[in-house]
């Protein structure tokens, strides 16, 4: 069977180039679940392939830095999604050490390096990927961890593991709205280990569920005490603190392509409890809940859209709140500068392909930060809007280089990274 090329910013083939003459215009990419239809990939395309995915496993080392701009499934997550486009791929192994630069504006500038092996032992259709490696920004940040992702049963079990140890320096502007709006801020040393453990089962097509486990030491020190605020100031018995949290995950995916999504829908739904029983200083509780449309609107334009909402219970540890921006909820703010009880937001981007290996895309939304899930109505609205540019570096592989440029209420943003925003 030939190889397939992947379309560029999820956009089919045109109806008379060599792609669809041989698949057909619209063909979808590699189903699991569609037993007996298997791309044949080369050892090229496999380290291209891999290559990819060491880009973004190395961003999951970003947690390791305990700063919570990046909660520590995501990065997991994004990094086993990737593994789909290596759908069939079974037998041989590839070690691969790989820099990273990144840009974002809560840690800055900077590099990471990861080592990645990426191998098939059970010839699932999901491939198994570990990896370990070190990140360093621009504001003095860093953090090492190592992560594990695997399926079992032909993917019918999903289980991944990240743990990691880091020192972030962040910026704590208060809590509520009205924080975030005056603008000052204390410089934040935050030092700590965190771990989480994930295994989902699928119950039925496109569905999975399953315990989550996530556990951080933190320890944060105001560099600059004293704040004109008292609000600024940490809570001793938070600044020194333990998060044990397990909960449920269920996952709904229906996406043609997991690495830029033509059509079709994802979901995501977790609840997470601090339980004191398993070593947390806390008894609170957060839901986070998720999800992204993608419809075609012509062949060589692709709408996406985004909403999530976050709620944290009383009793919420200043690092644990929902952070608006975080995850590029919206971009164009800084993770953090925002955060209170509940947070939503809600995104539409075009992304266009040129010409050649280039696309632009277009963004904007409105979100909001409030006190709780119950006062949604007292939300303080903050919107964003931007721009940027695409490029993909192989024709083999559906993953793009990405440039933004976001502006929101008092801020701007730039960022650089691989892989779409969502």
């Amino acid at each position: 069977m030939e190889r397939r090329d992947r379309p560029f910013l999820g956009v089919s083939p045109a109806p008379n180039s060599r792609v669809s003459r041989i698949w057909g215009a619209g063909a979808r990419p590699y189903d699991p679940d569609m037993p007996g239809i298997r791309p044949e990939v080369t050892m090229g395309t496999r380290c291209t392939i891999c290559s990819r995915l060491v880009a973004i496993a190395g961003l999951a080392l970003l947690w390791a830095a305990p700063a919570r701009a990046y909660p520590p499934d995501e990065p997991v997550k994004e990094m086993s999604e990737n593994a789909k486009a290596a759908g069939a791929m079974a037998g041989g192994h590839d070690l691969l050490v790989v820099p990273i630069p990144l840009s974002n504006p809560t840690l800055g500038s900077g590099l990471t390096l990861a080592g990645v092996m990426f191998y098939n032992p059970n010839q699932s259709p999901e491939p198994w990927i570990t990896g370990v490696g070190v990140m360093k920004t621009s504001n003095g940040s860093w953090g090492a961890g190592a992560f594990h992702s695997m399926s079992l049963d032909h993917d019918r079990f999903r289980i991944t593991g990240f743990a990691g140890y880091g020192n972030a320096n962040i910026k704590f502007y208060g809590i509520g709205p009205h924080a975030g709006d005056r603008g000052v801020s204390v410089k934040l040393d935050e030092k700590g280990a965190g771990a989480m453990l994930q295994a989902q089962m699928r119950i039925v097509k496109n569905v999975y569920i399953g315990p989550r486990y996530q556990f951080l030491d933190l320890k944060t020190t105001i560099k600059n005490p004293n704040p004109i605020f008292p609000d600024l100031n940490i809570p001793p018995f938070e600044a020194d603190s333990k998060l044990s949290q397990i909960g449920p995950v269920l996952t709904y995916d229906r996406r043609d392509n997991s690495l830029n999504p033509r059509n079709g829908e994802l979901f995501n739904i977790q609840w997470m409890f601090n339980v004191k029983a398993l070593g947390s200083d806390f008894s609170s509780d957060k839901i986070t809940i998720a999800g992204n449309v993608y419809r075609p609107l012509s062949k060589t334009t692709v709408l996406a859209l985004h909403a999530s909402v976050c709620g944290a219970s009383k009793g919420t540890p200043f690092y644990d709140l929902c952070l608006y921006g975080m995850n590029n909820d919206l971009r164009g703010y800084e993770a953090g500068r925002y955060r209170d009880g509940a947070t939503w937001a809600a995104q539409a981007e075009i992304r266009q392909h040129l010409f050649w290996r280039i696309g632009a895309v277009v963004f904007g939304g409105v979100g909001g930060v409030s006190p709780s899930l119950g006062h949604l109505t007292d939300t303080k609205f903050l919107p964003a809007g931007g721009g940027g540019l695409r490029f993909q570096p192989s024709r083999k592989t559906n993953v793009n280089l990405r440039l933004d440029f976001a502006v929101g209420k008092h801020s701007n943003a730039l960022y650089f990274s691989i892989a779409e925003a969502f």
